[in-house]
């Protein structure tokens, strides 16, 4: 058997899901793959050829996951939660189609992957609810990639990479699954996914500029009962802050700038795309990314910068930050970028919106 899940871009909201507010993200079309041949075992081997030629064992019956990274295991658990059963294992071998640990949730795609791969050898009386509700499988990985490990981010790419397509997510409290999901039509064109070649560590990432901007968010509520971070315009935070020249201010300020960019490049996806004016919202938020939760690095600067000068509307950093990728913006200038990129040997990838998880 084989699966697969895509890749995904952050148009808008990046770093803000973890905070409640929505987002905007478009799966695109690189992949995760995972070929599964049944075995008579109790457990999984598992080959990653891309990484390693060692592989390892997964016993997703343990009580406990091998570390704090073991999604698999968790995807595993959250469905045995849901009365799954696995009596078999078997050896899966997983390849990346995804630059791994650069920003395109190449480990959501994994465990996006993974789990429909689970959802189809494992037994359920209704398990054509699992298989016929995307939105519930992505729940469901969201809860054994994040809930099960107390991650640092939000629910951005676990329904990216399992529901495809280009999605606005936002919460939906009081829900039993918490969380909406819109499918946008108006799909942008001339994306170039680029991947500036330094690594990062997105935990950590996130769980550092995650502190701070909650932080500041706390501190603010506290001095400003009215204060609501899904709510409040910037006018009114304004006014509320008039004289105090704290430095959460500022933090959460831009956090709200940033959630209205979010909200303004929506109302393009939702009907009809300016370019100009979608370049520009872009530009805006990496320029918050990177002054402000200071995200960025000078070798991404210089590769954003290098794509506007050669004509992109709009360019920002992809994904938790600290090293990774970018993209741009760039229609009609596809090639001139690309050609530039191949010139300067920048890996990059001209992506559109890829399908969700599935069977191939």
């Amino acid at each position: 058997m084989h699966t697969s899940a895509p890749g995904r871009i952050c148009l808008f909201g990046e770093h803000q899901d973890y905070l409640g507010l929505p987002v905007v993200a478009m799966a695109v079309n690189l992949r995760f793959h995972i070929e599964y041949r049944a075995q008579a075992r109790g457990d999984f081997l598992i080959q990653t050829p891309d990484i390693d030629s060692a592989g390892r064992t997964l016993d997703i019956h343990s009580q406990k996951p091998a570390n704090n990274e073991d999604y698999c295991w968790g995807i595993a658990r959250a469905l045995m939660e849901e009365g799954f059963k696995f009596p078999a294992g078997g050896e899966a071998v997983f390849q990346s189609g995804i630059p791994v640990r650069a920003g395109c949730s190449s480990s959501s795609a994994m465990s996006a992957a993974w789990m429909r791969l689970l959802i189809e050898i494992g037994d359920h009386p209704e398990k054509d609810k699992y298989r016929k509700n995307p939105e519930l499988a992505a729940y469901l990985v969201y809860r054994g990639e994040k809930e099960l490990f107390a991650g640092a981010g939000g629910m951005m790419d676990q329904y990216s990479c399992y529901l495809g397509g280009l999605l606005y997510v936002y919460p939906d409290p009081g829900k039993k699954i918490p969380f909406g999901v819109e499918r946008l039509r108006q799909i942008p064109e001339g994306i170039i996914l680029i991947d500036s070649g330094v690594p990062k560590d997105t935990q950590g990432i996130l769980a550092s500029v995650g502190s701070r901007a909650r932080r500041a968010i706390e501190i603010i509520s506290k001095q400003y009962l009215e204060f609501d971070i899904s709510r409040t315009t910037i006018i009114d935070f304004d006014k509320m802050t008039a004289g105090n020249d704290d430095s959460n201010i500022h933090m959460v300020k831009q956090q709200l700038r940033n959630r209205d960019i979010c909200q303004e490049g929506l109302t393009q996806l939702r009907t009809k795309i300016d370019p100009k004016k979608f370049g520009a919202l872009l530009n805006e938020e990496h320029s918050i990314l990177s002054r402000t939760l200071g995200i960025s690095t000078p070798r991404i600067d210089q590769i954003q910068q290098l794509t506007l000068e050669l004509g992109a509307l709009g360019a920002k950093i992809n994904g938790s930050g600290g090293g990774g990728t970018l993209f741009c913006y760039a229609p009609g200038c596809e090639k001139k970028i690309s050609d530039r990129l191949e010139t300067e040997k920048i890996n990059h990838f001209v992506v559109t919106a890829g399908e969700g998880a599935r069977l191939e």
